[in-house]
């Protein structure tokens, strides 16, 4: 049969493909093939919405249009429209961008207009099996690594495709998830960097895509799914921004760029009806702001401020509702025909009014074009071939469903003949007259390129767009300066909208600085305070290092949206991170003036103006340095551990080589280089100079001198302890000490020290702000899905694929019906929240019922309180106040009514490294009864599984979208749904299941859910934009306008009549007969962006009769309900036991299947080891390595402390899935906070053998199997404990910034009070009574050290002995004889030397004289230590478990 026959010939019915309107306006014919759409005014419904009355004289409406567009335009006074407020009605979009067009043409800017053309496009990736989960021991197949024995396999993605999209051209691409839609986007953005191959030609009007994506890089944007933006800000400030990085350098004459700006933000508000949220802030899953479906509208207008010439939509629609997609789709029309654009968009669910406004569709089945050519032949050419189109779908449905077996149907007769699997499709287009004429076009549009060259004016009018100053070879419309001036504005804006950042940042500064101030207080002039200094300054600079380590948090959130600017070329990353540089100056100046003013005064620091401002200048730029070296490490990697474990490893080895604990001269060769390339040295020096030059330290008072007491008065026979001193003075030149003791020159304290700090400091800068452009955009942009090894689905036959689809359809038949019902009602809700200066009521007497059954559509234009009401009758809410009356089957909700109700949010949150099978047994496992066996719940999984055509991807893992790994959007959808499904809930709530999918997903699940209504179960559910199609599976609806009131509750009726009736009765103008019924109602409401109702909605359906009705119906529910329920109601479907072994299960399997974390523990416990072991390489036993054994088993500290940093982030993430969980009651609290803390011992018992590994030999400690043994419990006890210290940290903030700025606080804190950098004895009483009792750190140096040292004899080496002269004729030792007898520690190494010879005396005979003297320790008390340190542990997990009782909701 041939094609043609079927088809009205091109100008008749049909649209012509080439007829654009002459003007550029929207005078152009949308009518769709073979309806005429009636164009009353009465009729209110889709299709007629876009016709356009074309005979009015074309010349009359421009001249028209543009004297309207003038007296608009300047009737809006600058202020209003900064404020957004006009008059709704003033606004007419078609008006203003044809002024706007003409105003341009008349100062004469070129237009930038290019096309698109792709021929034999092929792009391919790496097949399903080239994938498997990684797991800690994958990770040690290190093999792999350098590709030997990793599948190369790879999947064609998109098959030889070829067409066009001229300038003023809208493309719709439409396919199933999985057709490759959003790939042939990506290539269409110029986005190939996840593709392993793209075959074939991609041209931009003739422009190839290397020099495209180098020149004009912004000029093409991608806009994807996922809304990225930063949540603090308001709406205005993220468009304002945008724009700033976006004014034309050529403007109108007159214009400023702040009237530019102003111009175009009045012009997006009302077109994308976002002006009464202008001062609103976006918000995301954790902050409150804008609803999804506002914030899905302030994505496109981010998109629209670039101006790009090619804009690709990647389901764009999602999460509006469906008269605010049709408006936008409209606005885009307009755009595309105004300014000649080229849009190319994928939509899922469109309607048919979308439809019509498109003019070509590329239909895509497995990668195969189906079909290329005008919207209008669409539908005719597939019924040529047999199909069949029933009367309410939507056409693109229709097109979409073609791809799949059970939605398609056959005209009678051509069952055998129509095509069946997409290379049957793809062969049929090829032969037909459409492809000829596609390519015909083609052909036709590549010789326009070759004659009229579009490149080169395009590329005058970038040019033109470029600011003064602004480089023309670079995409980049603003100067960089420029840039960095809007960046820094924005910058200001996110820091001083971080409150609590803020507070806990200067918090933490201000607590810290005192106590440690405190702990140092007015240090004494003499040697032990001298040794004390070095500990007070070193510890300030640890500390102001340690706090930037929470910018890394900072600076790896933002990540994603700098790859989405990056994409737009609003601005480079290094402007980006130069503005963050600029606004660290006044924040670090606060900090450090904060904490120098505080602690400086106190410890008693040399007091004079010119120290005070050195001290701070030097603070200073150490803060600013350490921001960059934490940054640098933020640019550079990909993951926050990644980050951390980097910058961890390089903190330890950079404070074990300040030359505070460990002296330049006793360094060793191998690693010495560190302490020069190490800026906290220079620090260091300079501040100890600056403390100690040209002062003298007395040598008075016990212990400062040897020897002294009675009888030892003459100083030519004794010598200061402080090294430096000489024999015969009774005091110490500060000069001297830092020349003798420390290798310092006091002389260089400004250079070198100063200057390499400020080196370091631009180095830094320098370089992460050239990391931040070379770092390319992230890889994963198609999602890789990663199976269990041997589980990746084989491709099918195509009878087995016939048998799937078979049982697939039987599946939905067998569903067992529910026997006892149950109704859910709710009355006169009232929902109101906290906001700045009093409440917002966001429900207002909401009331319905939902009986068994019963499928009840609840409605309403976004931010209507959909979600909020879902919310509220689920009992999710945390904050506000909620009244009303709720009652399920007559008695008030009891306990279990979380457990036996199903939720399924609109965000989908999952613990990502389980698999879908595995996410789907747990929550059957725990919500299904007890009684239930485990065989029959793992198949009620299996069919579920079947029914939510998730077998292929069964053994798949979750996942997360951002990390490119897992499981796609619309996948997640169907496995929240599922993962509720199978706890055989009483009762479903559903918020949005089907934003996001595709017509047939949406399909199914609206299918499955009536389904399950008709076996008995009561159904709410909230849907954005049903086609009529889906709508008719409703029977119920509840429909809320904006504030949270109701406009109609009640039936639907047969084709929607006895809602449609009760609208039309009530003053609404009728329906036709052909427009959707959900689409009519919300118009008739006034939902859509710029949505204006007719009439108070509300009011009318307060004083209708079946308002009444239902008031009444509810008064006797709730007179007849039963207010305290006496039956068994258990919050939980299974016991303890139970909950805790699937818990802890799954947790574990986490553990195992996050390499990242684990291994690079590992590789961190194993770095900091050997560094320390290195660095304190086969200690001794004189004086001196004494002292340094105790300072190497501190640096065991270090890696305690970034054990804790790490365990943070992987806490916060697990809390939110619990969150998620326990709000649904699958287990209790307590499992959780068991199993997160259990899961953690395995591990670190084994990195603990590990560090010693590294770490006890090397560094030469006692090598006795007690000692051995005692050292390897104690640590591993001490990293339990960090590891819980972390998690309680953790379960007490509420976000992993806010965990990384009380770290540093709670870790130095148990540093200083430890007894190391300040002995007790020094220490102020009132710290040393409580404090330094309080610190575990102290029972576990104790312990490590007497445990190291208790069996030490001590022989000193000739540089640690202090040499002094006897008096004439007495031997040396019969002259210390009277000094060893009051009580002194140490030896004479020459006892029978008498002058001229010098004494030689060594200040410890053993271990014990030390520890006992110095510290006040005992090695008695090693085991009562380890003892007091198992009750630290116990104790924490006691609060951990407590903190995460008390914080086991989310607020909302």
């Amino acid at each position: 049969m041939s094609y043609n026959q079927n088809l009205p010939t091109g100008g008749e019915k049909g649209r012509d493909p080439d007829q654009h309107s002459s003007d550029g306006s929207t005078a152009t014919v949308y009518q769709n093939g073979l309806n005429n759409y009636d164009i009353g005014s009465h009729s209110y419904g889709e299709p007629s919405a876009n016709a356009v009355d074309i005979e009015a004289a074309k010349g009359e409406y421009n001249q028209l249009k543009r004297e309207l567009s003038r007296v608009s335009r300047n009737s809006i006074h600058a202020s209003q429209m900064e404020e957004g407020q006009t008059k709704e009605d003033e606004f007419n979009l078609d008006e203003f961008l044809n002024g706007l067009r003409s105003d341009q043409n008349e100062s004469g800017h070129e237009l930038k207009h290019l096309g698109l053309v792709w021929k034999d496009l092929t792009v391919k990736g790496l097949s399903a099996n080239a994938h498997t989960i990684p797991t800690v021991f994958s990770f040690l197949q290190f093999w792999k690594f350098f590709g030997v024995g990793v599948s190369k396999e790879k999947a064609t993605i998109l098959n030889n495709l070829t067409g066009n999209c001229r300038e003023g051209e809208m493309l719709l691409v439409l396919g199933r998830p999985g057709a490759g839609c959003t790939s042939f986007l990506k290539v269409m953005a110029n986005m190939c960097g996840s593709f392993t191959d793209v075959d074939g030609l991609v041209s931009y009007g003739g422009i190839d895509p290397k020099t495209f994506a180098k020149r004009y890089r912004g000029q093409v944007c991608y806009n994807e799914e996922e809304d990225q933006h930063y949540p603090t800000l308001t709406t205005k400030q993220t468009l304002k921004f945008a724009l700033r990085m976006k004014t034309p350098g050529t403007r109108l004459p007159n214009e400023t760029k702040n009237d530019f700006v102003n111009k175009v933000l009045y012009l997006l508000g009302n077109m994308l009806g976002l002006t009464k949220q202008m001062n609103t802030v976006v918000g995301n899953a954790f902050v409150r702001g804008l609803s999804g479906g506002e914030r899905k509208r302030l994505s496109i207008a981010e998109q629209m401020t670039t101006s790009s010439s090619i804009n690709c939509w990647d389901c764009s629609t999602r999460g509006l509702d469906a008269a605010s997609a049709l408006d936008y789709v409209r606005s885009l029309r307009i755009m595309t025909d105004v300014f000649k654009k080229t849009t190319v968009a994928t939509l899922y669910q469109a309607s048919n009014g979308i439809f019509a406004l498109f003019d070509k569709v590329l239909l895509l089945d497995e990668g195969r074009c189906l079909y290329f050519g005008p919207t209008s032949y669409a539908k005719e050419y597939f019924e040529s071939l047999g199909f069949h189109c029933p009367s309410r779908k939507s056409t693109p449905d229709f097109l979409t469903g073609l791809c799949n077996p059970n939605e398609r149907e056959f005209k009678p007769g051509f069952e055998d003949t129509a095509p069946r699997f997409a290379s049957d499709f793809e062969k049929r287009y090829y032969e037909s007259r459409i492809y000829k004429e596609a390519m015909d076009d083609l052909a036709e549009y590549e010789s326009l390129i070759e004659r009229e060259k579009p490149s080169e004016t395009f590329q005058k009018a970038v040019d033109q767009e470029h600011q003064k100053h602004a480089n023309k070879k670079h995409p980049y419309t603003a100067s960089f300066f420029q840039q960095v001036k809007a960046l820094t504005v924005r910058q200001f804006y996110l820091n001083i909208t971080d409150i609590g950042a803020l507070i806990s940042r200067y918090g933490t500064i201000l607590i810290q600085s005192l106590i440690t101030a405190s702990c140092f207080f007015k240090m004494s002039d003499d040697g032990a305070g001298a040794f004390s200094r070095g500990g007070a300054l070193f510890f300030a600079v640890l500390f102001n290092s340690f706090i930037s380590q929470s910018e890394l948090v900072n600076f790896l959130m933002g990540r994603p949206i700098l790859e989405k600017h990056k994409q737009y070329a609003l601005y480079r990353p290094s402007a980006f991170y130069i503005a963050q540089v600029m606004l660290d100056i006044p924040y670090a100046i606060v900090q450090v003036l904060l904490f120098e003013i505080c602690a400086y005064f106190m410890m008693g620091l040399r007091l004079t103006a010119g120290a005070f401002f050195t001290f701070f200048i030097f603070l200073f730029f150490i803060n600013m340095c350490m921001n960059g070296f934490f940054r640098f490490f933020g640019a550079t990697t990909s993951s926050f551990f990644l980050a951390t474990q980097v910058s961890g490893v390089i903190l330890i080895a950079v404070t074990n080589y300040t030359g505070y604990t460990l002296p330049w001269s006793k360094m060793h060769p191998w690693l010495f280089w560190i302490f020069w390339i190490n800026p906290l040295t220079y620090g260091y020096k300079g501040l100890l100079i600056n403390e100690l030059s040209g002062l003298e330290y007395s040598c008075e008072g016990p212990g400062n001198a040897v020897p002294y007491g009675p009888g030892y008065d003459d100083w030519n026979y004794k010598v200061c302890t402080m090294a430096g001193g000489h024999p015969g003075e009774n005091f110490v030149r500060g000069d001297d000490y830092l020349n003798d003791y420390l290798d310092y020159n006091p002389s260089h304290i400004w250079a070198p020290n100063f200057v390499a700090i400020v080196g370091f400091f631009l180095l830094f800068t320098i370089m992460t702000a050239g990391a931040m452009e070379l770092v390319g955009l992230s890889k994963a942009s198609t999602l890789t899905k990663l199976y269990l090894p041997g589980k990746a689905p084989k491709p099918r036959t195509d009878t087995e694929e016939e048998e799937r689809r078979r049982k697939q359809a039987n599946i939905n038949e067998n569903i067992e019906s529910v026997s006892n019902g149950t109704t859910f009602s709710w009355q006169n809700m009232n929902y109101t929240v906290p906001v700045k200066g009093g409440h917002l009521q966001l429900l207002n007497n909401v009331c319905g019922i939902v009986r068994p059954g019963h499928l009840t559509a609840l409605m309403g234009s976004s931010g209507a309180g959909k979600t909020t009401l879902l919310d509220v009758l689920a009992r999710r809410k945390t904050i506000g106040k909620v009244e009303g009356h709720i009652y399920l089957n007559n008695e008030a909700l009891m306990r279990d009514f979380e457990r036996i109700t199903g939720y399924c949010e609109q965000m989908d949150v999952h613990q990502p490294a389980v698999t879908v099978r595995e996410a789907l047994r747990f929550s059957a496992y725990l919500r299904q009864p007890a009684d239930v066996p485990k065989e029959e719940k793992d198949k009620y999984v299996e069919t579920i599984l079947q029914l939510l055509e998730m077998e292929d991807i069964g053994d798949a893992q979750i996942g997360q979208v951002e990390t490119g790994f897992g499981i796609s959007v619309e996948e997640r959808k169907r496995l929240t749904i599922g993962v509720e499904l199978v706890g055989k809930p009483k009762l479903l709530f559903l918020d949005e299941p089907t934003s996001g999918l595709d017509a047939q997903s949406s399909y199914n699940i609206i299918r499955f859910i009536r389904k399950l209504a008709d076996s008995g179960w009561p159904v709410l559910c909230t849907i954005h934009q049903p086609s009529a199609v889906l709508f008719e599976h409703f029977d119920h609806i509840l429909l809320l306008v904006r504030g949270g009131r109701t406009a109609y509750y009640g039936e639907i009726g047969k084709d929607s009549r006895i809602m449609i009736d009760y609208f039309e009765r009530n003053g609404a103008p009728k329906c036709s007969p052909d427009a959707n019924p959900a689409e009519y109602i919300l118009e008739c409401v006034g939902a859509g962006t710029a949505g204006k109702a007719k009439a108070d909605w509300a009011n009318i359906w307060e004083d209708s009769a079946e308002s009444k009705a239902l008031d009444d119906e509810l008064e006797e529910v709730h007179n007849s309900a039963d207010p305290n329920p006496t039956r068994p109601a258990q919050t939980y479907a299974t016991n303890f036991a139970t909950q805790f072994k699937l818990v802890y299960k799954r947790m574990a399997l986490a553990y195992w299947r996050s390499p990242d974390y684990n291994v690079g523990r590992l590789l961190n416990v194993m770095f900091t080891s050997l560094i320390t072991g290195f660095t304190f390489w086969k200690l001794g036993n004189s004086s001196t390595d004494l002292q340094f054994k105790i300072f190497a088993l501190f640096g065991t500290f270090i890696m305690a402390m970034t054990l804790i940093i790490l365990a943070q982030p992987r806490f916060i993430t697990e809390r939110l899935y619990f969150r998620r969980e326990y709000a649904s009651r699958y287990y209790s609290w307590l499992p959780f906070a068991l199993s997160a803390i259990l899961v953690e011992l395995p591990y670190i018992f084994f990195f603990a053998a590990c560090f010693m590994g590294g770490f006890y030999w090397t560094a030469g400690m006692n090598n006795n199997p007690e000692s051995c043994g005692y050292f390897y419990i104690t640590f591993s006890l001490l990293v339990c404990w960090a590891v819980s210290l972390g998690f309680v940290i953790a379960a007490f903030s509420e976000s992993p910034l806010m965990a990384a700025v009380i770290n540093p606080l709670v870790v130095s804190l148990l540093i200083l009070f430890a007894g190391l950098m300040q002995p007790p004895s020094q220490m102020p009483h009132f710290w040393s009574s409580w404090m330094y009792w309080l610190d575990p750190f102290h029972y576990y140096i104790e312990g490590l050290t007497v445990n190291e040292l208790w069996n030490l004899q001590v022989r000193c080496t000739d540089e640690d002995l202090l040499k002094f002269s006897p008096p004439p004729g007495q031997t040396c030792g019969q002259y210390l004889e009277p000094y060893f007898s009051y009580g002194a520690t140490g030896y004479v190494d020459n006892p029978d030397a008498t002058q001229p010879e010098m004494c030689g005396y060594c200040t410890y005979k053993n271990g014990p004289e030390f520890y006992e003297n110095g510290f006040d320790w005992s090695v008695a008390h090693r085991w009562r230590n380890f003892g007091i340190l198992c009750g630290f542990f116990v104790f924490n997990i006691i609060v951990f478990i407590f903190l995460v009782f008390l914080r086991r909701k989310q607020k909302r």
